[in-house]
């Protein structure tokens, strides 16, 4: 009761803000990002031996101020800029509605803060309102306060949410998947003044786009993500893990790189087809909504097996499985 009450909560503090992006996410995506990190960070929890209630409320909650971080702050030259910790500093975003989230948010002068603070205080608030135990408080909060720059002496759950939220947002198809979101967001607002649109480029010729995305693009995104991340992870078994999607990944782009040369000549779906799926415009697109979508639009149509695997591993990952 006590998950579903705090979960129903935090999807109507994300609905305060209106659709649209804010640096590299949009409205929707927070919400998705949240329950494949519960799941992920369940799996590193019980892998790892620790609280698996701490666990769960620390990543069921590590975002829930997070709206309130606005577009990242920069300098003359355009250079994002970054406090004495080191952390991005952003502008205030606040919403245009309000509920009990952002009266407290208020109340309590979080206004400033970035989200691992503003949330951590945020948490133990609504936890001590609900009978939680106090030391299961004190553990949540500081793993969210942790979350996003742990120290060396992180505790497990600290290192567990680091790493699932880590992991779920650079490491594997979930992140695959919000990297199709973020090329196609970015391609018209940085193409040159007179080159067509996405829209008309998928629309006439959509290997134009898929071309360059899966033979340059992606391989690069890869090797960057392997170099830069699987080191910063804190536990043995997120490393494992952040291993096997890295191969995952370099397997789907070789499989994706192979159809090129007949794709649409076949008359089956295939992993590109996938991408097209993900490519489809909307204003606030759900990853898991689309997710499910297209494995029910499969279920009755003529998919390769490449493919039908590759969505199977995809909708594994989401849950927060190898």
């Amino acid at each position: 009761m006590l998950y579903a009450d705090l979960d129903a909560l935090l999807q109507e503090t994300y609905a305060l803000w209106d659709p649209g992006w804010v640096t590299f996410n949009w409205r929707a995506y927070t919400y998705d990002h949240v329950q494949r990190v519960v799941g992920l960070s369940g799996t590193l929890c019980r892998g790892s031996g620790g609280d698996q209630q701490t666990t769960h409320l620390a990543a069921l909650l590590h975002d829930i101020t997070k709206p309130f971080d606005g577009e990242y702050l920069t300098d003359e030259q355009g250079k994002r800029l970054v406090d004495e910790r080191g952390y991005w500093r952003n502008a205030l975003r606040r919403p245009p509605r309000g509920n009990p989230i952002s009266a407290m948010y208020e109340r309590l002068g979080l206004t400033g803060q970035l989200h691992n603070e503003s949330g951590s205080v945020i948490a133990g608030e609504l936890l001590r309102e609900r009978g939680v135990d106090a030391a299961v408080i004190e553990g949540v909060s500081l793993a969210i306060r942790n979350h996003l720059r742990p120290p060396e002496d992180a505790d497990l759950p600290s290192r567990c949410l680091y790493d699932a939220d880590t992991i779920d947002a650079n490491i594997g198809l979930p992140a695959f998947v919000r990297n199709i979101y973020i090329n196609a967001h970015f391609y018209d607002r940085r193409r040159d003044e007179g080159d067509p649109s996405l829209a008309s480029v998928l629309a006439s010729e959509p290997l134009g786009f898929l071309g360059p995305y899966v033979r340059e693009k992606l391989p690069a995104w890869v090797e960057g993500k392997q170099r830069d991340f699987i080191p910063r992870l804190l536990t043995p078994l997120a490393r494992e893990i952040a291993a096997q999607r890295i191969e995952g990944l370099s397997r789907a782009v070789e499989l994706m790189q192979s159809e090129l040369s007949s794709f649409g000549r076949n008359g089956h779906r295939t992993s590109l087809d996938l991408i097209l799926h993900y490519l489809e415009p909307l204003p606030d697109p759900s990853m898991a909504q689309e997710t499910v979508r297209l494995a029910e639009a499969w279920g009755c149509d003529r998919v390769t097996a490449p493919a039908r695997a590759l969505l199977s591993d995809i909708q594994a990952e989401m849950r927060g499985e190898f």
